[in-house]
């Protein structure tokens, strides 16, 4: 350990005098002539080949001998030249990256095999909206970055971009052709993790730039490769930006720590405000743990730095970090809303997991998506994490806040309360630890504190060993432990145990080549352990997951369908569900198809209301394939596959305008749901909706019928039981069944037996939901029969049945068009419709659900935009002939001043501190050094 000298700032020649003489370090108190000490250093003695810098107060001249001791409790050997940060980043970048495609070479999935890594949210959601970021960004999308008129009918966009496409790597969408986004979004997950593996390794060099660099490394790659990233975020690749922007923050807020001056100050909060429009739901959980790794930095300083030091680097850190998140309020504050009108998630309540289940998750390979968190970070930065408490080489106080901080961290994980702290209060539906990234980078950093200090004596090496060893024992045969966990866990351990043995044990140093050489084997260990926990993690993943396939055949068969028959505004091409529930935005048209967390409840609502089936909490829809809802929504032509399974374009004539004129007084349907919506969203009277009678099979049992029928056949029946429903129609009417609970099957007479729930349907009603189903025709006498068989419990509502008069909708369709305004404008977020001159007051009522946000116009005045069966209409007064609706989000205004208010503040600090500076250097002059 090498000499401290602490001196006043009237020991200039001592300071000097203690450099010549080869003392490691000294600290100077801030207002110490820095530079004559500097300057003699530099001139003379072992000291020149010192390096300076200014820490917490001080000034600090530490030479590259022996470690030295700062006031602070800080390890340092000089920091090293910024060419060695800069190369250790990059190398933990290259290994990060190098071992995930290594372990999807080994996997054989995309883009090195066959196998599909496109698993539940990255094929349903991440791909699409890609594909339409693509779209918008290249001008080919109808909508804009506010407004996707693609999905859903049309239905805001803002809210999606910021949930799932806000990162600036998400740009990388336009070096790839349009098929191409199945590779974009691998390359975007590789360059994430090869961005959080870069930033912990430069934060974990700041922070101890003494340790060894190949440590520094390990450490950066077992974050990148960690649990989560690996088990949640490899699939959910909009996560992993919450990984990059961890380190991220920390490293920022650390550069405000070590420099006094306000320049980090002014800086910083452009890179906040980047990180927190990138993903804002993870990039909030990171936030959370900066400011835990922040307190944790400044009550760890030795009891020699003031508390107004302390304070005043905490201050700093959250001004930056708060101007930041200000000056990203533009996106941030109507993404708020967003999420606030978005279809709320399902009440839920968190259980705790079992301890032991909960830290096998510790160890290296552990898979449990969905269920626990990916604590792992690799055996050697966890025995390194595990030997913190144990190590007399780093300072106790830094020891204690260290161990006490991570362990109220993990604990807090299994607290309801602050476990819905950690998720903005919002229960998560499904994976219910995404914080456990924040962990992970807790327990690296703390590795790296104990491994860059020296594992000091035999205490700090046996007792991880025997820890991580228990636990080894008491879970490994638990299930979420894998075989590669039972084989990499005591391999690497032992790795790790001889290489301290070889290179760091005893008095004597060996020679250099020994040690590179047991660094290099450990380092290898850290690499090909993550690679092989990557490969187990996505081979235990798949058994239970489903992956969507890859761009393909299919994708190039919809794609030209719907391109052939677009003809938007005029009507819509649906392209239905043929690859994934957001097929609108992957292959084009204008469909319903739509699967978005932050889907509007109003469009949820509306579209649920007129028939159409949900799934993910009415978060997902599916098309019925309706006449009367295509006749409601313009649409004109649908891909749809044929009994042999090939796709073809169904085209349909006998829709209305996208735009339509109804009279001044709407008229609404008596007739219940979901057959009265829908009359009601089309103006005319096109449903009879018969009573029923239900006529089961005798083990079948039939009880209700005020509001539905409850069927539940005899313990013991033989099964399928069905039950014939009966009712009278008008002749030759179609007959359509509206059941969204009934987990069972239908007859068609076109198409034999076909579900309308499936047994394996979650929650049917809640979860899940039919939409409206052709059922028959009723016959020449109008008797109607409906069959319908069951497994289980069934609900069926009361009225099921609707009979459609098909020319009745034929003669609506038919006075829609010929009173349709004379053109239609559709712009990015906006519609315009031009009414013929003379025309009498009436209503307006564009095919869009609508959703807040929608302001309107007639004749240039504002006008409050109402509402038929679901549908945008608005009053229009006798004369007036342009009618005009745009979207704006609620909350870009305030979001707008509040962005301008952080640039102004950001702004006066830059100037308020460049002037400060300007004065202090001129008094410095006439003044001379303070005393």
């Amino acid at each position: 350990m090498g000499i401290e000298a602490r001196i006043s700032d009237s020991a200039v020649a001592m300071a000097t005098a203690s450099l010549w003489h080869g003392t490691s370090a000294i600290s100077l108190p801030a207002r110490a002539p820095f530079n004559a000490v500097l300057r003699s250093a530099l001139l003379c003695g072992p000291g020149r080949d010192a390096f300076a810098s200014r820490w917490i107060g001080a000034t600090t001249v530490y030479t590259h001998e022996a470690p030295a001791r700062l006031h602070c409790g800080a390890e340092v050997y000089g920091p090293p030249p910024r060419r060695t940060a800069l190369l250790s980043a990059v190398t933990a970048a290259v290994l990060a990256a190098g071992a995930f495609m290594a372990s999807g070479a080994i996997r054989g999935t995309f883009p090195f095999g066959d196998a599909s890594r496109n698993i539940n949210d990255l094929g349903q959601q991440l791909i699409p909206m890609h594909a339409h970021l693509r779209d918008v960004l290249t001008g080919d999308a109808a909508g804009d970055i506010t407004f996707n008129w693609s999905s859903g009918f049309g239905v805001p966009f803002l809210g999606d971009y910021m949930s799932y496409l806000g990162s600036t790597l998400s740009w990388l969408v336009l070096l790839f052709p349009r098929d191409g986004m199945d590779l974009a979004l691998f390359v975007i997950a590789v360059v994430a993790l090869a961005l959080a593996a870069a930033a912990m390794t430069a934060y974990l060099r700041l922070v101890r730039p003494a340790g060894p660099a190949w440590l520094a490394v390990a450490a950066g790659v077992s974050y990148a490769l960690c649990g989560w990233a690996l088990d949640d975020g490899a699939y959910m690749t909009v996560w992993l930006h919450g990984l990059v922007a961890f380190p991220v923050l920390c490293l920022l807020c650390e550069w405000i720590l070590q420099r006094r001056s306000w320049l980090p100050v002014c800086v910083a909060p452009f890179v906040v405000a980047l990180l927190w429009t990138s993903q804002f739901y993870t990039v909030y959980m990171a936030t959370m743990g900066t400011a835990i790794v922040v307190l944790v930095r400044v009550l760890s300083w030795e009891s020699s730095v003031s508390w107004r030091t302390r304070l005043g680097g905490v201050l700093r850190c959250a001004l930056a970090v708060s101007a930041g998140i200000g000056l990203a309020a533009p996106l941030l504050v109507p993404t708020f809303w967003a999420v606030r009108y978005s279809r709320p998630s399902p009440e839920g309540e968190f259980h705790a997991m079992d301890w032991l289940d909960f830290l096998s998750r510790l160890l290296a390979g552990s898979e449990g998506v969905g269920s626990s968190p990916g604590l792992a970070v690799g055996t050697v930065l966890l025995l390194l994490a595990v030997s913190l408490p144990f190590n007399p080489a780093v300072p106790w106080r830094e020891r204690l806040m260290w161990t006490v901080v991570i362990g109220l961290t993990v604990l807090s994980m299994q607290i309801a309360l602050t476990h819905a702290v950690w998720h903005g209060f919002d229960t998560p539906n499904g994976s219910p630890f995404r914080q456990a990234f924040v962990v992970a980078g807790l327990l690296v950093i703390a590795g790296w504190i104990s491994g860059s200090a020296g594992l000091r004596g035999v205490v700090p090496v046996v007792a991880p060993l025997v820890l991580v060893g228990g636990l080894y024992l008491a879970v490994r045969s638990g299930s979420f432990v894998t075989p590669t966990t039972r084989v990499a866990v005591p391999v690497v351990a032992a790795i790790a145990l001889i290489a301290w043995l070889v290179a760091g044990r005893g008095r004597s140093r060996p020679p250099s080549w020994v040690a590179a050489m047991a660094a290099g084997v450990v380092g290898a260990a850290v690499v090909v352990e993550a690679t092989a926990g990557a490969v187990a993690i996505d081979q235990a993943r798949a058994e239970f997951l489903s992956a969507r396939p890859v761009w393909g055949e299919t994708n190039d068969q919809v794609r030209a369908l719907v391109q052939a028959a677009d003809a938007w505004p005029a009507t819509r091409v649906s392209p239905g569900a043929h690859v994934t529930q957001n097929d609108p935005m992957l292959l084009g048209g204008q469909g319903s198809q739509y699967y978005s967390s932050t889907i509007p409840d109003d469009v949820s609502v509306a579209l649920a209301g007129l028939g159409f089936g949900y799934s993910g909490y009415v978060r997902a829809n599916t098309d019925p394939a309706n006449p009367v809802v295509d006749a409601i929504f313009a649409i004109g032509a649908r891909v749809v596959a044929d009994e042999a399974g090939s796709l073809r374009l169904a085209e349909n004539p006998e829709v209305a305008p996208l735009v339509t004129v109804r009279p001044a007084d709407t008229w609404a349907s008596p007739d219940p749901a979901p057959f009265g919506n829908q009359e009601t969203a089309l103006g005319a009277d096109v449903y009879t909706v018969p009573q029923v009678r239900l006529m089961p099979d005798p083990a079948l049992s039939v009880t209700g019928g005020r509001r539905h029928f409850l069927l539940e056949p005899a313990a013991g029946a033989a099964l399928p039981q069905e039950v014939r429903v009966t009712a009278s129609c008008p002749a030759g009417s179609e007959v359509y069944l509206a059941a969204p609970a009934f987990v069972g099957e239908v007859l068609d007479d076109a198409t034999g037996w076909r579900a309308v729930l499936w047994q394996s349907s979650r929650l049917p009603g809640v979860y899940t939901g039919a939409p409206v189903l052709r059922a028959g025709a009723a016959g020449a006498d109008g008797a109607v029969e409906v069959t319908l068989r069951v497994y289980g419990p069934a609900r069926l509502p009361a009225n099921p049945l609707g009979c459609l008069d098909r020319a009745a909708l034929s003669a609506a369709v038919a006075s829609l068009r010929a009173g349709a305004p004379s053109s239609v404008d559709v712009s990015g977020h906006g519609i315009t419709a031009t009414l013929p001159p003379s025309s009498p007051a009436s209503t307006v009522v564009f095919g869009v659900v609508r959703t807040p946000g929608w302001h309107c116009s007639t004749g240039g005045d504002d006008a409050t935009p109402e509402t038929v069966g679901g549908l945008i209409a608005v009053p229009v007064e006798a004369g007036d002939t342009d009618v005009a609706c745009s979207y704006r989000p609620r909350g870009l205004r305030m979001g707008l001043a509040v962005g301008a208010a952080s640039l102004a503040v950001v702004a006066a600090v830059g100037v308020a501190a460049g002037v400060r500076r300007r004065l202090s250097g001129r008094g410095g002059r006439t003044r001379g050094p303070r005393r």
